[in-house]
């Protein structure tokens, strides 16, 4: 009996310590939420100069102060078609000031179809800043003006139409993987590492297509230089009303692109949350707002929370989407 009791007295002493350690850190990582952020926050984009995610980023990052009582840098460590900028952020400490500009193929897709220094737990949500289709494009002097007609050309000249993509596994590969699975036509991409390289190298008479975001292609759209022939969603786009989506033509290619914020896995969640309430707030903001618009790009936040729902979802959506274009 004796045994039992000095047991049970050893057990309780046990719990009562344990359950004294994690209220001190609970109280630790709530002290550290106080006074966070008391200094600035890298912004880390993995892409290129030019590119859709490093004019948001600009932006972002330009308009990110008031809101968050310190600056945002904007970072831009691109290499290895965004794995470069993805890893470094992964392998940072998870104490919130460096935080990665993501989207679905280097959080979602890529993870799952190579192999990676990080994986999609290596991250947490913090906010979605928008999505948006992509725009299949091709110059106007080029020998095609719509999508039927770039399609025939393909197949009446197979293997030499030449067009613009990112990155193996990122956006322009994906959708362009996508509408040759549908429509059997044989065209070979040339990765450029980003949108900015590969729209200059279409606009250059390099290459003959490309699909990407209007935040890249629309002031060239605008200015006669391309030509835009579908959009990859359900619908039409506000910004380019003309412009037919893929399924209403005939193209059965939907890919939707967000970019999101994501903090190294282990982030406190009170840090979490109190960053996502201050990007929350950025975008509120009517300045921020008209920045937004001069890119041609809409705001279509989700807050952490939400942004964690969405995304483990599309974790599950991106397998489907590895499988077809695998095919």
């Amino acid at each position: 009996m004796r045994h039992l009791v000095l047991r049970l007295a050893a057990a309780a002493r046990t719990a009562v310590i344990a359950f004294a350690a994690a209220g001190a850190l609970a109280g630790a990582a709530a002290a550290q939420a106080d006074d966070f952020p008391n200094k600035p926050i890298r912004f880390v984009t993995p892409y290129p100069p030019g590119g859709s995610h490093s004019l948001h980023a600009g932006i972002i990052t330009t308009a990110a102060e008031r809101h968050f009582g310190q600056p945002l840098i904007s970072v831009i460590r691109d290499g290895g078609g965004g794995v470069v900028g993805t890893t470094e952020v992964a392998q940072s400490e998870p104490d919130g000031y460096t935080l990665l500009f993501g989207d679905p193929t280097i959080n979602s897709l890529r993870p799952q179809v190579e192999n990676l220094p990080f994986t999609t737990d290596s991250f947490v949500p913090v906010a979605r800043i928008n999505y948006a289709p992509a725009i299949f494009v091709v110059r106007s002097d080029g020998p095609f003006k719509t999508m039927d007609e770039m399609i025939a050309w393909a197949k009446e000249h197979p293997g030499e139409l030449i067009y613009s993509s990112d990155n193996k596994n990122g956006w322009t590969y994906t959708v362009f993987e996508l509408l040759k699975a549908r429509t059997g036509a044989n065209m070979r991409g040339v990765e450029f590492g980003g949108g900015g390289p590969a729209v200059s190298q279409l606009l250059g008479g390099n290459t003959m297509a490309y699909a990407g975001d209007i935040s890249v292609v629309g002031e060239h759209i605008q200015s006669g230089s391309l030509i835009p022939l579908c959009v990859t969603d359900h619908q039409s786009m506000e910004a380019l009303p003309d412009v037919p989506a893929c399924p209403d033509i005939g193209y059965d290619v939907v890919f939707q692109f967000w970019r999101g914020v994501l903090a190294p896995a282990g982030t406190p969640k009170e840090i979490v949350a109190k960053l996502s309430d201050s990007f929350e707030k950025l975008m509120a903001d009517e300045g921020f707002q008209r920045l937004i618009r001069t890119i041609n790009s809409t705001i279509a936040f989700a807050d952490h929370e939400e942004f964690a729902r969405l995304w483990a979802k599309e974790i599950e959506d991106m397998k489907l989407i590895a499988q077809q274009t695998a095919k």
